[in-house]
């Protein structure tokens, strides 16, 4: 008796498919979950590392830290709801290398955003406005307001010279007018050419001592029209000299143009924003650890100029260097600040809407404004 064959059971076939479909699934959820994992924040309290210099943040005297980022970085972190641990650090170039090797998620201060730094990390909405300035020793004593008064006259030359000429011109024709008086022979009469010069001299600088007075009706119209010329005239020599005297020593603590820094003794904390502009532009300079030792050594006049970041030069100097130095008014180059992460750090989004929304606040900006006195 033949038995036909039962046809192959295609079952068999079915769950090896279907076990391959489910294995290729879980390989894309594990793939996902990972570059969500990647892509998002760890859940622990996030490190922040701080750039210790004032007033954007420091170590206070109780072991605080505080600052005006300090300050910002808190609020920015309420919003985005996350936990953090604030680590100072003195040193620029750590806290680039502690951000490339992630040791830090994000680092916070008088960090500026400089295209040598934006190569290395990323960086956050800007924080706030900046800029590269110079700080300059004040001149102070007899003799440098005596070089100071010189300069200025040297600049006033021509309005100076103008004044002699008229000064000789209105003495010769004060003797010319008085011709007719020299054979009375009055002690008071302006019997020479030198007696002309002198009467226009005691006239023009209001000494009037009268010994030497015009006779004639010509002379006393001389007289009259030399009084008042020569009130206007040192009153607009006066004033030219007290205002220029002025407007130089604002202008000392404005800004020097690049190339008034060539040539000068500079100073920059290494590795700054400052540092960075002087190397750009292949101007040497002396580095320092940390702004007051680089202020310090301008105090002392082992230097000529300090570079660095507008904000942390005023405010240190108003507190520690204001008789000595000149807090600069204007800068080099503006320049923004902002909060540096690292590479590709999942911070970036949800900080950036945090500072747009808190920056622009009118409350943050009065707080801002109360950090650098203004």
């Amino acid at each position: 008796m033949m038995t036909t064959p039962s046809p192959p059971r295609a079952s068999s076939a079915r769950p090896s498919a279907i076990g391959r479909s489910v294995v290729a699934a879980l390989a894309l959820l594990v793939s996902a979950a990972g570059v969500e994992a990647d892509e998002s924040p760890a859940s622990g309290p996030l490190r922040v590392a701080v750039y210790d210099v004032p007033p954007y943040g420091s170590v206070e005297a109780d072991g605080s830290i505080d600052g005006v980022s300090v300050d910002l970085w808190r609020r920015a972190a309420e919003v985005i709801g996350r936990d953090y641990r604030l680590v100072p650090v003195g040193q620029m170039e750590a806290i680039l290398e502690g951000l490339e090797r992630r040791d830090y998620d994000a680092a916070i201060g008088a960090i500026t955003i400089t295209p040598a730094r934006l190569a290395r990390v990323d960086f956050s909405y800007p924080a706030h406005r900046s800029g590269v300035a110079v700080a300059v020793r004040k001149d102070s004593g007899p003799l440098a307001a005596f070089l100071n008064y010189g300069a200025v006259v040297g600049e006033l030359s021509p309005l100076i010279a103008l004044t002699f000429a008229l000064l000789v011109a209105m003495g010769v024709a004060m003797w010319i007018a008085e011709r007719p008086t020299r054979s009375l022979n009055h002690d008071s009469a302006v019997a020479s050419l030198r007696d002309g010069v002198y009467w226009a001299v005691v006239t023009m600088t209001t000494v009037g001592y009268g010994d030497k007075t015009p006779k004639t009706t010509g002379g006393r119209m001389i007289a009259i029209l030399w009084m008042l010329v020569s009130v206007a005239l040192i009153s607009i020599l006066s004033t030219s000299i007290i205002s220029k005297m002025t407007a130089d020593r604002v202008a000392s603590g404005l800004r020097l143009t690049e190339a008034e820094l060539t040539g000068k003794r500079l100073a920059a904390v290494a590795h700054s924003s400052g540092a960075e502009y002087l190397d750009e532009r292949h101007l040497h300079y002396a580095p320092f650890d940390d702004l007051p030792a680089a202020l310090t050594a301008l105090e002392q006049g082992h230097a000529d100029a300090v570079v660095n970041s507008i904000g942390a030069l005023q405010y240190l100097i108003a507190a520690r260097f204001k008789g000595t130095i000149e807090a600069p008014q204007g800068a080099l180059e503006p320049a923004y600040m902002a909060i540096a992460l690292p590479p590709g750090s999942a911070l970036k989004k949800p900080l950036d809407r945090a500072l747009i929304e808190i920056t622009g606040s009118e409350e943050w900006r009065r707080i801002e404004d109360s950090y650098f006195g203004r």
